[in-house]
């Protein structure tokens, strides 16, 4: 009988020691995938940021009225407070070619502030690339604002009637990573109490805010779920059971590793997928991109992907409240949904962002036509709950494998940019990247 009983007691032993591996696999796993949505929400971040600097920098006046007969009270109505009150941006700057700050407008005024005075760690990267930018495009990173971390992005400034061999001013967007903006983050990627720590944190979940450079500013840290405890809560009881009645054990497991697997899969699930929608999220499509890209470099078929913007969520979410914009989201991710074939993707990026990948999709002519009715779907007027119908549109950029990229990072950076010019043209309509012209360059 002892022999049977050691062997007993050493298997409980090494299933307790299994369950607690699995947990903290578990935990370690899940810690991974929040970490990837701390760095993409930043990322995300500026890249609003950046597309709303290009907006600025590409509209002549600003270049006219600003930088050559400096009428600031206009700078003041239609630059600074225009992108405060909409965009949540605290400062801008104008830096002339010579180094001179000719424009600086914070928190809600008009200063005198040089640019060297102002800003820290992270803007001579910044500047020094979006001096060899031409119009239209833009730079976008972390820099110490103030003394704070803070995002910001810097663009040429058109200039009208200027020999194309001269440098152009550099027009400056900067937005402290502050309570709010960190908040909002929390509430829209599940990283519960989203803060920054100046020092080395000692918690798991963080994740650094580093300068284009390599330059640590701060750390971003947040409350991690240990979800591999609720596996062991499950589990340990089990444990207990089956070390003092192992004759009834056996029965009394299957009922608990079914609610324990069940867990399981549940953590798995959000970790993937949004929580507002239910669509997979930007982790989920990440993976089911570099799997298309991996079946395609070993002479797969082709693929499309679709990034699409909302044109007039804005509008809706400042009119009729968050509630309402939820349901406007949620309605689209539907009707996204219904518009998928079963080897199809969909997915929402953030915000009023969503993503589409085609699988198998190799004509344009094909995907122009999913493409369209997608578009059309969501173009449909939206009843709220309120009773009041609200009409949204979509614009979407659409990037072909192998035609204009063979990489995950290539096909969503061609896909933004044709989203973004897509935009520039009118909103509400189809931009393919393989279409877009590159900029003509001045003789």
């Amino acid at each position: 009988m002892a022999p049977v009983a050691i062997l007993i007691g050493c298997l409980l032993i090494a299933l307790l020691a299994g369950i607690m591996v699995v947990a903290k696999q578990q935990t370690r796993l899940f810690d991974e995938a929040q970490k990837r949505l701390a760095a993409d929400s930043v990322k995300s971040q500026q890249t609003g940021l950046l597309r709303t600097a290009i907006d600025y920098g590409t509209w002549e006046d600003v270049g006219i009225r600003i930088v050559q007969h400096a009428v600031y009270d206009w700078a003041d109505d239609h630059v600074g407070l225009s992108v405060q009150r909409t965009f949540g941006i605290d400062a801008v700057f104008i830096l002339l070619p010579d180094g001179r700050t000719t424009y600086a407008y914070r928190n809600g005024e008009r200063v005198s502030l040089a640019v060297e005075r102002a800003f820290g760690q992270g803007l001579t990267p910044l500047v020094s690339k979006a001096r060899s930018l031409p119009v239209g495009e833009a730079v976008a990173g972390n820099v110490a604002f103030e003394g704070e971390p803070a995002l910001a992005a810097v663009t040429p400034v058109e200039m009208v009637n200027q020999s194309p061999d001269q440098p152009l001013p550099l027009l400056i967007f900067a937005q402290q990573l502050d309570g709010a903006l960190l908040e909002s983050l929390s509430q829209t990627y599940s990283l519960p109490a989203l803060r920054l720590n100046p020092d080395t944190p000692a918690v798991r979940t963080t994740v650094p805010v580093e300068t284009l450079d390599g330059a640590t500013l701060s750390h971003m840290e947040w409350t991690g779920s240990a979800l591999g405890m609720g596996l062991v809560k499950v589990a340990l009881p089990i444990w207990i059971i089956l070390a003092l009645a192992c004759s009834v054990g056996g029965y009394l497991m299957r009922g608990r590793i079914d609610a324990a697997s069940k867990l399981l899969s549940i953590g798995e699930w959000r970790v993937r997928h949004d929580a507002l929608t239910g669509l997979p999220n930007r982790v989920h499509l990440a993976e089911r991109l570099e799997q298309a890209c991996g079946r395609l470099a070993q002479g797969g078929q082709g693929f499309a992907l679709f990034y699409l913007d909302l044109d007039g969520f804005k509008a809706v979410n400042d009119t009729h409240g968050h509630d309402a914009g939820d349901q406007v989201l949620r309605t689209v991710a539907q009707r996204i949904r219904a518009h998928l074939e079963p080897s199809d993707l969909g997915a929402r990026l953030g915000g009023d962002e969503f993503a589409v990948l085609l699988l198998p999709a190799s004509l344009p002519s094909f995907v122009e036509a999913r493409a369209t009715t997608l578009m059309n779907a969501i173009s449909q007027p939206i009843r709220l709950d309120s009773g009041v119908e609200v009409d949204i549109g979509a614009t979407i950029g659409v990037t072909l494998a192998p035609q204009d990229a063979g990489s995950p990072e290539d096909l969503l950076h061609g896909a933004d940019k044709a989203l973004y010019e897509g935009k520039r043209a009118g909103k509400r309509r189809i931009s393919f990247a393989h279409r877009l012209r590159p900029r003509a360059t001045a003789a």
